[in-house]
């Protein structure tokens, strides 16, 4: 689940404003697998490598992550290779095109109330807020 939501986020990011479409899309035409395939493999050799997917969560998703420390990348790209090639490449996104709208399709009550910072707020003043009990 952890690595789906981080895949998730990476492929937002490669395509703005594709996370409000919940209808299913062409591969070729909405989704785009190419261009974001592109925007992805760095140095063009058509696959996304686990070196790649770590500079996405720290370029694209905004993560901290440390150079030398790969783990999360690597849990990420297991994800992404659909079928178990040790690759992430064109058809890994392309499958990626005709599934993404389910999941959004199936996390549309919770994409739809996104978690308000106020009312957290007001959380964690009624945590540190003492109880009365009744005597």
């Amino acid at each position: 689940f952890f690595a789906k939501n981080l895949w998730r986020k990476i492929w937002e990011a490669v395509q703005p404003g594709f996370e409000k479409s919940y209808e299913p899309c062409d591969p070729y035409e909405e989704c785009d697998p190419e261009g974001r395939l592109a925007t992805l493999d760095q140095n063009e050799d058509g696959t996304v490598t686990v070196e790649e997917i770590h500079g996405a969560l720290r370029d694209l998703v905004g993560l901290s992550v440390h150079e030398d420390e790969m783990s999360l990348a690597k849990f990420v790209h297991s994800f992404a290779d659909i079928d178990g090639d040790g690759k992430v490449t064109l058809q890994d996104f392309e499958v990626f095109c005709q599934e993404m709208p389910k999941l959004y399709e199936n996390q549309k009550w919770r994409l739809a109330f996104p978690k308000n910072p106020a009312s957290s707020a007001l959380s964690d003043k009624t945590e540190n807020t003492p109880v009365k009990r009744a005597q």
